[in-house]
């Protein structure tokens, strides 16, 4: 069974989600960390159910954005890791989406086609382990509180701010801060519709990603899980 990776091996090879997410990124869930704390290419196989709009305007949004057909089965998900950033294949039976992430300004950027969407990462659900308390530096050189004998605990920025709060599912939140469509910026009110998480539930690795646009409906909603264990 692959381990963990440790403070240090994480901080010499400064992945993605590490440098995004700095101290916190020991606070997720052991299957989140494993997924995002490994570099080079991964394949990871699982189940996946996923729903499409019917209606005209929806089928073309979201084949220019290349989201997947409607589709329940198998998924196999390729990660290609390196210093510059990651490249995400999903493999929805015959169905390809394809989307390269890049980290900067303490966010998460995915390019979907031509859309490009600025996420901040945050944390929630319970802390899955102990965790030390005290100051504690971020990559962005921030500090932050951790206070946490086990499961319950808080993180809080130095300006007070809870990064991190008691729900039912430990993991991560994508909350949408920024659009794009080659290149020039679209309002995020028409984007209040989208909706990512990623979290662990029984030990195993999940995910849950939703995406509407008003006065369009659904475009697609996917979720299911992955063996990250190996």
């Amino acid at each position: 069974m692959k381990n963990v990776p440790t403070p240090a091996q994480l901080s010499a090879r400064e992945g993605l989600y590490p440098r995004v997410l700095g101290v916190r990124f020991m606070f997720m869930p052991r299957t989140l960390r494993l997924l995002h704390g490994r570099g080079g290419r991964q394949r990871y196989h699982g189940e996946v159910e996923a729903e499409r709009g019917e209606g005209l305007c929806s089928r073309v949004f979201a084949r220019i954005a290349g989201l997947p057909k409607a589709y329940t089965g198998p998924i196999e998900v390729e990660i290609d890791a390196g210093v510059r950033g990651e490249t995400w294949i999903r493999r929805f039976g015959k169905s390809t989406m394809r989307s390269r992430l890049v980290g900067g300004d303490g966010l998460v950027f995915e390019r979907l086609g031509p859309m490009r969407f600025a996420f901040a990462l945050e944390l929630a659900g319970e802390v899955s382990q102990p965790a030390p308390s005290g100051m504690q530096s971020l990559h962005s050189g921030e500090a932050v509180a951790v206070s946490s004998a086990g499961a319950g605990g808080a993180v809080y920025s130095s300006s007070g701010e809870t990064l991190h709060e008691i729900a039912s599912d430990p993991g991560l939140t994508w909350r949408l801060v920024r659009v794009r469509a080659l290149g020039l910026p679209l309002p995020l009110g028409w984007f209040g519709g989208v909706h990512a998480r990623e979290f662990e539930r029984d030990g195993r690795y999940r995910f849950d990603v939703r995406a509407a646009l008003p006065g369009i409906g659904l475009l697609v909603h996917y979720r299911g899980w992955l063996d990250v264990e190996g």
